[in-house]
């Protein structure tokens, strides 16, 4: 066990027991998601007396560039208000990009759960059997077909999706995103294009109003279009590609194999979020290449195989 007692006082207990705990409990890093007031030089003392990588993922750009000039680990996730779920989520992704934690590493994550202005809830994460095959060159292989930033706020909002719903209804969904002219080609509208007159600046997902009205339309038949800015092309599409040549989990319905399709005749990502579960799936190639488990608020994360049979659509 590690003396942190000089640091103890500056930063959250919890964040000590946890950095004193790692070794018990199995975990290659630390991940904390730091609250709006936080004494940077006391994380600092903390992280350089700890035995494995301290990574902090905070979320604002002031105490993104507060915690680099304390000399701090940053993993640099774009501001969101979504839940600490998908916050955590984002961080993973950007942690295995910067090749800064290894997929299939099992990670301990401190974050504000209760209280805003305090670190107060933790939860060990472990990154499946899948995550341990998907590494920071696989990531790297996508951003050649979508810019990570772009991908990685798709996944938001579909994981949103996926744990929240609508007004207390499960919903699902189909993003596509990349190659946005021959996705357009290879779909057609079902219903009038709600974005349809909007200028690009006032349709890009990274945009709340444009991330709450994706959530409101994804009520509706058929799915959205994204190109490689993060701009919403068209919703409420369906896609017109054919499912031969595919070869996909049992149980999956034709929104996944709709997904699926589209990606092996054009070069997109399909993100798809299942109504039944709320797992969300991400599609290359005509292949699944990530499953994510969105859990309630106050259940860890789990990351799962994606070979798993479960029953979605």
């Amino acid at each position: 066990m590690i003396s942190i007692a000089a640091s103890r006082s500056q930063v959250s207990p919890l964040l000590s027991i946890a950095v004193e705990s790692v070794n018990r409990l199995g975990c290659e890093a630390v991940l904390v998601l730091p609250p709006a007031m936080m004494d940077w030089s006391g994380l600092r003392a903390l992280a350089d007396a700890a035995p494995i990588p301290l990574l902090v993922a905070p979320a604002s750009l002031r105490h993104v560039e507060a915690a680099r000039n304390a000399g701090l680990m940053v993993l640099e996730v774009e501001p969101t208000e979504s839940a600490i779920q998908e916050r955590i989520i984002l961080a993973l992704l950007e942690a295995i990009s910067l090749d800064l934690l290894k997929a299939g590493a099992q990670v301990v994550a401190v974050y504000d759960g209760f209280d805003s202005d305090s670190l107060d809830s933790m939860t060990v994460i472990r990154l499946g059997e899948h995550l341990e095959r998907f590494t920071a060159r696989d990531l790297r292989a996508l951003e050649t077909t979508v810019p990570l930033e772009t991908l990685k706020a798709v996944i938001d909002v579909a994981v949103e999706i996926g744990r929240e719903g609508r007004e207390g209804k499960e919903v699902g969904t189909l993003i596509v995103v990349g190659d946005a002219r021959n996705v357009l080609k290879r779909s057609r509208s079902l219903v009038f294009d709600p974005f349809k007159g909007y200028r690009r600046k006032d349709r890009n997902l990274r945009d709340p109003k444009v991330r709450e009205a994706i959530k409101e339309i994804a009520q509706l038949d058929g799915g959205f279009i994204v190109s490689r800015d993060g701009t919403v092309e068209s919703a409420c599409r369906l896609i017109d590609a054919p499912f031969t040549g595919l070869s996909l989990p049992k149980g999956l319905g034709t929104r996944h194999w709709a997904g699926a399709a589209i990606t092996k005749v054009t070069h997109s990502i399909a993100v798809v979020v299942s109504q039944s579960t709320g797992v969300v799936r991400l599609f290359k190639q005509g292949e699944m290449i990530l499953r994510i488990a969105p859990m309630p608020r106050a259940r860890a994360l789990r990351w799962n195989n994606p070979d798993s049979s479960h029953s979605d659509d």
